[in-house]
């Protein structure tokens, strides 16, 4: 029994990729941001080698939540049809995560001087890689989704008043 093909084929442009890599290296640029200042506000942290700290998590100003709403709203104008606008904004999250959490995974191996701890260790290096990502997850989780996810709804809703008029 046959109950129905569900076509999920997108052929996005040259354009449509372009747009979503440029997106995704703007999200990870402002994440990495958000690391950075925490050293930088906090210099403890860095003279300590703190990789972690549970009470403190990096987070984004609100400049950085202005810019993403603002690309969010100008890559959902620009892109072509609606499906490389879901697909793109899954896809923009998902590079930008990789993106940001190769810096700071470098960052905690190399500039906090962990690289000599994990390397004694068998397999040392997924620590590093997780205390990245715990970093770099909870930049990522609370605000650069919600706040590209609002950001796409209202370029939804522009888009389609510029496309009505």
């Amino acid at each position: 029994m046959k109950i129905g093909k569900i076509n999920i084929q997108i052929t996005p442009t040259r354009k449509d990729v372009l747009i979503v890599i440029i997106w995704a290296v703007a999200i990870a640029l402002i994440m990495v941001k958000a690391h950075i200042l925490m050293y930088q506000n906090d210099p403890l942290y860095y003279k300590t080698g703190k990789a972690w700290v549970e009470y403190k998590a990096p987070s984004l100003e609100i400049i950085d939540m202005l810019i993403l709403a603002a690309m969010s709203i100008i890559v959902t104008i620009t892109l072509s049809d609606v499906k490389p606008i879901i697909y793109g904004f899954a896809a923009s999250l998902i590079l930008s995560f990789i993106i940001a959490l190769g810096y700071v995974s470098l960052f905690i191996w190399y500039a906090l001087g962990y690289g000599e701890l994990f390397s004694s260790v068998p397999y040392g290096w997924e620590d590093a890689v997780y205390l990245g990502f715990l970093n770099v997850f909870f930049i990522m989780v609370p605000w650069v989704i919600g706040i590209s996810a609002i950001g796409l709804v209202v370029g939804v809703i522009v888009r389609g008043w510029i496309k009505s008029t």
